[in-house]
Order: C-alpha cells, then sequence, then structure tokens
C-alpha cells in the first residue's frame, strides 16, 4: 500500500525566529532524512515552500478561479509531502516516525499527517 505523509508546522511561530536558529533546524532535518529515507520505504519526498506562495484554484461559475494563499486558513502550514510504500499503516507510521518532524520541532508544533492513498 502506499501512504501520502503531510508534515505540518506552525509557520508563524517558525518564521519569527533568527534566521540562523532557522538554519539549524533545517540542518538538523537534513540529518534525520538520511536514515529516514535509508529505510527504504519512502517513495517521494519534498519539502513546500512557504505558504505565502501557494495558490488556490476553484470553479467560480464553470470557470477555473485563481487566488493566493492557502484553502483553509490555520495556524498549521504544509511543510514537506512524502509517499510511504508500506505493507500496512503500521509499517507506514513506523516509518514515517522517522521523519524530522516526528521527532523534534515541537517548539514549532512539527506533525505528520499518515494517509492511506487508493
Amino acid at each position: 500500500m502506499k501512504f501520502l505523509c503531510l508534515g505540518y508546522l506552525n509557520m508563524d511561530k517558525f518564521d519569527s525566529i533568527p534566521e540562523s536558529e532557522k538554519q539549524s533546524i533545517l540542518e538538523r532535518c537534513a540529518e534525520q532524512c538520511i536514515p529516514f529515507r535509508a529505510s527504504g520505504n519512502v517513495i517521494m519526498e519534498e519539502g513546500v515552500r512557504h505558504y505565502s506562495e501557494a495558490k488556490v484554484i476553484q470553479p467560480i461559475n464553470g470557470v477555473a478561479k485563481v487566488t493566493g494563499g492557502t484553502l483553509l486558513p490555520s495556524p498549521l502550514q504544509l511543510g514537506s509531502v512524502f509517499v510511504i510504500e508500506a505493507t500496512d499503516v503500521d509499517e507506514a507510521i513506523k516509518t514515517a516516525s522517522l521523519h524530522p518532524a516526528a521527532l523534534f520541532g515541537e517548539e514549532f508544533d512539527f506533525s505528520i499527517e499518515v494517509r492511506p492513498l487508493q
């Protein structure tokens, strides 16, 4: 089975810290991604750029309308996406638990949502 995993963080909290602290956290994330990828279950993984660069496309009167920003206002914003191949949700959770967002960043509300794909 394949599982879509969405990594979230409170981007406003993260944006409020000094750039040097952000870089330190991102370096730690990169280091933790090594054992995460080494699990052999990660099909793809990417960081997501800042929500200020997001676009939303919605049908309005039968026409695709594009607006800026995120679809749902929330303090938690998407920070990473990855797909895991696993035999079941327990194995997917075990692999996702190796991702940096599952191990640190509590002060920025790091979290991961694991969803089975059809």
